[in-house]
């Protein structure tokens, strides 16, 4: 059986598709394929044929004839020999067989065709090799900058649109033949995507913020009476929290995060996607530094400003000026323009007088109010927000949601867990998508959504 790898994938996306694989598609199968072991390129190949991008956009109604001589033409730059169209389309009719097993025949089973001189189909394989060069180059290059991803996306999946870099890379790629390509010639090629040339996107991004490699969280667990958890509980700590237990003499982990390998560069704006549990939280935690990796190496070069907390720095039962006092010397280390930021405070949160008074006689709604208002008093280069971050009562909402969508416009980079696709997509532009502690996608945003939503990963996670 052949492997499905890089390589073999990009001859389907060329075939079909008359295009380079996009990172998201690419690293789709290949999960899919580490996943499954049954699944084999012939299912691939006939997955690739039902999608929106080929029934749509361009099978279009087209013969069997057409379709063929388009795989002939995508794969090596030429139409079918008449003997050959004609045993194919038997196939078809007589065999039954679809377009998708035609491609499969034409790529692995057609070494020894009959209807094609030798000259020829030597001619054939090395135009053929030449465009997957080609597209291997070009993927590898675009997955490199999150930038770069978004912009080799179609115009829409619903319906579908592929806009202007599908059909630019597609007509790259018709364009190679038998002259060997060169890197060179695909980055030039990928430059000018771009419709602004101050604006080269493989010059955008190129700081880390920060470098994870194997990183793993454990968070141990104690009972009281034995230091371990009973059955019973072990299974509700998993449902809830969705990472794996473990145990050790010390007594019960859960592996909250697993084998963690990113980089996330300086201005990017990451959507943090998966279900409850899934490891969004811990991740931010960790970022945040309140979390240290029990295993890996974290390289961050960035402050990240973390907005998870609900509770104030003080005790409940010293004032409102308090807890801004603590927050206020925390971040500039003196007192220096507190009053003027303590005057900010009381007028956005509207608490007014009550500020003077023990936070313990603060209703849930004022107390809210002030977090929010403390937490938002200034712009950061890098933000950390978890979704379960709440502004406080109705009445403060619209306020709120025009001082938070300020507050992370100022960010550079932005991390932000959340059900919400809206607020993801007004604010995010790269997702990566969770599941018990791993990640189990990374691309644009869209693909991200797109994966998040797909059969495979709400029976594996959702629908348990």
């Amino acid at each position: 059986m052949i492997k499905i790898d890089n390589t073999e994938l990009q001859k389907l996306y060329i075939a079909f598709f008359g295009r380079p694989g996009d990172p998201s598609g690419i690293n789709y199968w290949l999960s899919q394929a580490n996943s499954n072991e049954s699944l084999t390129l012939k299912k691939v190949s006939y997955e690739l044929s039902i999608q929106a991008e080929y029934l749509q956009n361009i099978l279009d109604n087209r013969s069997i004839e057409s379709q063929i001589n388009r795989f002939y033409i995508n794969l090596f730059g030429r139409k079918s020999d008449f003997n050959c169209l004609n045993y194919l389309l038997d196939m078809v009719n007589n065999k039954q067989y679809y377009i998708s097993d035609i491609l499969y025949f034409l790529l692995y089973e057609n070494h020894e065709n009959q209807f094609v001189e030798p000259d020829q189909l030597d001619k054939d394989l090395f135009v053929l090799d030449n465009k997957v060069f080609a597209a291997k180059i070009f993927t590898q290059q675009i997955n490199k900058s999150i930038s770069l991803v978004n912009l080799y996306q179609p115009d829409s999946f619903s319906p579908w649109s592929s806009g202007d870099s599908f059909m630019k890379a597609a007509k790259f790629i018709s364009n190679i033949s038998s002259k060997k390509v060169t890197v060179q010639e695909v980055n030039t090629f990928i430059n000018s995507l771009s419709d602004n040339p101050l604006n080269n996107p493989l010059n955008i991004l190129t700081q880390p913020a920060i470098e994870m490699k194997n990183i793993s969280l454990s968070i141990p667990i104690y009972c009281l009476e034995n230091r371990s958890l009973s059955k019973s509980i072990t299974e509700k700590v998993t449902n809830f929290t969705g990472g794996k237990l473990t145990e050790s003499k010390n007594g019960t982990n859960i592996v909250a995060l697993n084998n963690i390998n990113l980089t996330i560069m300086k201005g990017e704006r990451i959507a943090l996607i998966g279900h409850n549990g899934s490891g969004k939280s811990s991740f931010l935690r960790l970022i945040a530094g309140i979390y240290k990796p029990t295993n890996g190496h974290i390289m961050i070069d960035v402050d990240v400003y973390p907005m998870l907390q609900k509770t104030f720095l003080t005790s409940p039962e010293l004032t409102g000026i308090d807890a801004c006092k603590a927050h206020y010397l925390l971040k500039h280390h003196c007192l220096s323009g507190f009053d003027k930021f303590l005057n900010e405070i009381i007028d956005f949160s509207g608490l007014g007088s009550y500020i003077s008074l023990p936070i313990k006689t603060y209703s849930e709604g004022m107390s809210a109010r002030l977090i929010f208002s403390i937490l938002t008093s200034s712009p950061h280069d890098c933000l950390a927000i978890d979704e379960g971050f709440g502004t406080g009562d109705s009445d403060f909402t619209d306020r709120a949601e025009e001082r938070m969508k300020k507050f992370m416009d100022s960010a550079a980079t932005l991390f932000l867990a959340s059900h919400s696709e809206e607020l993801l997509k007004q604010f995010c532009n790269r997702g990566i998508v969770f599941s018990h502690g791993s990640i189990v996608f990374d691309g644009s945003l869209d693909a991200a959504l797109n994966y998040y939503h797909t059969h495979d990963y709400y029976n594996k996670n959702v629908n348990k």
